[in-house]
C-alpha cells in the first residue's frame, strides 16, 4: 500500500511539473499573429521587447482599439532598421506606411530623437487618407522635458489646415489639427500627447486627459501631404523631444483616449522607459 501511495505521489508531481512547463511555454513562446509579424520584420530578439509588443497588441484588441489605427510606431530596438516598422502593417513598403528616416536621427533603446532641422521620419501617410476631417488622430510619446518651441509631428507650416502637433509652442509654432489652433507653453513636455478630431469637436490630450478643445466641429480641409514624425515642412522647427511611440489613426473619444494611454504606458513600463 505504501509503495502504491508513493507511486501515485510521483505521478502527481510529474503531471504538475508538465502542466507548469506548458504554461511557461505558452506565456513566452506563443504570440499574437500581428505581434509576431512585427517581431519577424523588425528583427528584434530581446525577450522583454517582444513581450511588450505582444501585450500591447493584445490589449489594443481586447479594448477594441486595434482597428482605430492605421499606423503605430513602437520605436523599439535602438536602430534605424528596427524602429522604422509600422506595427499595423510591418511590410517594407511605402504603401504600408513604413517610416523613411531623413538626416541623422539618434537611435536608442528608449526611442528616436530628431535633433536638427534635417532630421525627421516620413510616414508616407497623408492627412487626407486617415479617415476624414472628423475622424482622425495623431499621437506622440515624448521622453524629453524641454522648452523648445517646435513641431514634433505634422504635415506642413505652409498650407492650411497645417495639421501639426506641437508639444511646446510659442505663437510662431502653433499646434494645428483640422482648424483647432493653439500655442501651448506646456509645463510638462513628457508623456503621450494626442490631437483627435471627431464629428462634434477637436481635442488635445496629455496622458489620456483632456487639455483643451476647439469647441466646434473640425474644418473640412486637408493639406494632402504625408505626416512627418519629428518635424514638419516649410518652417523647420523640430521640437527635439525623443519619440518613444507615435500613431496615426481615427478619432478617439475621451474614454478611448484614456484607455489608449494606459495601454501605451504599460508598454513603456514593460520596456523600462
Amino acid at each position: 500500500m505504501k509503495n502504491i501511495l508513493q507511486l501515485m505521489a510521483v505521478f502527481f508531481l510529474c503531471a504538475l511539473l508538465s502542466s507548469c512547463q506548458k504554461e511557461f511555454l505558452y506565456t513566452y513562446d506563443d504570440f499574437d499573429v500581428d505581434a509576431q509579424k512585427f517581431i519577424n520584420s523588425s528583427g528584434i530578439t530581446d525577450s522583454t521587447q517582444k513581450l511588450a509588443i505582444n501585450n500591447m497588441v493584445l490589449q489594443l484588441k481586447e479594448s477594441s482599439l486595434w482597428t482605430k489605427f492605421m499606423a503605430i510606431y513602437p520605436m523599439v530596438g535602438g536602430t534605424a532598421i528596427t524602429t522604422k516598422w509600422n506595427l499595423k502593417d510591418p511590410r517594407d513598403l511605402d504603401a504600408a506606411y513604413r517610416l523613411t528616416f531623413n538626416g541623422t536621427p539618434i537611435y536608442a533603446s528608449t526611442g528616436v530623437l530628431f535633433p536638427t532641422t534635417a532630421d525627421y521620419a516620413d510616414t508616407h501617410l497623408a492627412d487626407s487618407a486617415i479617415g476624414g476631417h472628423n475622424n482622425a488622430s495623431i499621437s506622440y510619446y515624448s521622453r524629453t522635458q524641454n522648452t523648445i518651441s517646435g513641431y514634433d509631428m505634422g504635415c506642413t507650416d505652409g498650407a492650411m489646415p497645417y495639421n501639426e502637433l506641437s508639444i511646446y509652442s510659442n505663437s510662431s509654432d502653433n499646434s494645428e489639427w483640422f482648424g483647432f489652433s493653439q500655442n501651448i507653453l506646456s509645463a510638462n513636455t513628457t508623456g503621450l500627447f494626442m490631437l483627435s478630431s471627431c464629428a462634434p469637436n477637436v481635442t488635445r490630450y496629455r496622458n489620456g486627459v483632456v487639455v483643451s478643445s476647439k469647441g466646434s466641429a473640425p474644418n473640412d480641409s486637408y493639406t494632402n501631404l504625408t505626416i512627418l514624425v519629428g518635424n514638419s515642412r516649410v518652417t523647420a522647427h523640430p521640437g527635439q523631444k525623443e519619440c518613444a511611440l507615435a500613431t496615426i489613426g481615427n478619432g478617439l473619444t475621451d474614454a478611448q483616449a484614456l484607455t489608449f494611454y494606459n495601454i501605451v504606458q504599460n508598454f513603456q513600463t514593460t520596456l523600462g522607459r
